[in-house]
């Protein structure tokens, strides 16, 4: 059977004592969310030597690429062309920092396109802490030097606009359970699901607009601010033989074991049976689950290398039991809800 691995809170040098006595900062540029965009962001910015502070809701920087822990998902010539020099430095460090502190099998360590997982959605799958070391060593010379202050655990509360032009936003720190205003010359969202735009009274629709406001031809006649992307929470896996992880069923086993999505088109049958819904032809696209497999594979999409952060036969035997796969499938996905018109309470 198959049993969660997951990821405890990572150690990070950007946790500076020296903050817990300040409750008003000001740097040049306030980027408010540490993802992938407000890393690169940042690291724009400083590098031509401007002061920048970097707050994050969560204990990570990464985004995407971390907290999140959804691998790379890129199209399928970036090894080739169709790639900015930093993010070409991003994969390049990544992949030297296996070689360098993994014990990879010679074969892999010669292989320039390395791709630590071996996984089909990405010519670089891997683990989430290695993407959180890579970017925390891009990040650190400005952070030593003074001109990047990182703000880990700090969600945006509220802002104080003059016009059109924000003056400050106020953060709380969940960690110290205190507020820290920001004041800066200019303010990026690079949160997630846009957190600054409602307490900025910044205008933004959310969801599928109406054909009257767009004149598209195959929109609905009537906006619908809820219709967003579904949201997933990602855990990744190991698989042991012999080994059962059974649990007892949960809480609403039974529903959710037969539920089929009242979606238009409609889904493809139960959303937890193996077969899924193809992106592309909106049919049933033949799934299955094959952990650790060898010799050719049947056709169809087997789930397990889709999104394999870890290949134990990239490494010295005896380093890992078994590969490491990330369940982040059309099956997890949740659309019950929709994060981004919800009230804070109806998030939680």
């Amino acid at each position: 059977m198959n049993r969660r691995y997951f990821f405890p809170t990572a150690f990070s040098f950007f946790a500076i004592p020296a903050l817990a006595a300040e409750s008003e900062l000001d740097a040049d540029i306030a980027i408010i969310g540490g993802g992938v965009g407000g890393c690169a962001a940042a690291l724009a910015a400083l590098r031509r030597g401007l002061r920048v502070i970097l707050s994050e809701e969560t204990a990570w920087v990464g985004g995407q690429l971390t907290s999140q822990a959804v691998p790379p998902d890129e199209h399928p010539w970036i090894e080739m062309f169709g790639c900015t020099r930093g993010y070409r430095n991003y994969r390049n460090a990544v992949r030297d920092y296996y070689r360098m502190h993994y014990k990879l099998t010679a074969e892999a360590r010669a292989r320039v396109e390395l791709n630590p997982g071996n996984g089909t959605v990405s010519r670089l799958t891997h683990e989430p802490r290695v993407s959180l070391a890579v970017l925390e060593e891009m990040l650190a010379p400005y952070v030593k030097s003074g001109s990047l202050r990182v703000l880990l655990e700090h969600a945006p509360t509220s802002a104080v606009t003059n016009g059109d032009h924000v003056v400050s936003v106020t953060l709380h720190d969940s960690h110290e359970n205190v507020r820290r205003t920001v004041t800066a010359k200019y303010f990026l969202d690079a949160t997630e699901t846009g957190e600054l735009l409602p307490l900025t009274n910044t205008q933004f629709v959310t969801g599928a607009e109406a054909r009257g406001r767009t004149q598209e031809l195959h929109a609905q006649s009537q906006a619908s601010p809820s219709k967003n992307q579904a949201f997933t929470f990602c855990f990744a896996i190991d698989h042991l033989e012999g080994e059962d992880h059974t649990i007892e069923k949960p809480r609403d086993y039974n529903q959710w074991r037969s539920y089929i999505p009242a979606l238009d088109p409609p889904w493809t049958g139960p959303l937890f049976s193996w077969d899924t819904c193809d992106p592309k032809t909106l049919g049933k696209r033949v799934a299955y689950f094959a952990p650790n497999p060898t010799g050719a594979e049947p056709a169809g999409l087997n789930l397990w290398t889709y999104r394999r952060i870890l290949a134990r036969n990239n490494f010295d035997p005896g380093e890992y039991a078994s590969d490491i796969s990330l369940v982040n499938w059309p099956q997890n996905d949740y659309w019950l809800g929709d994060l981004l018109t919800a009230t804070p309470e109806q998030k939680q």
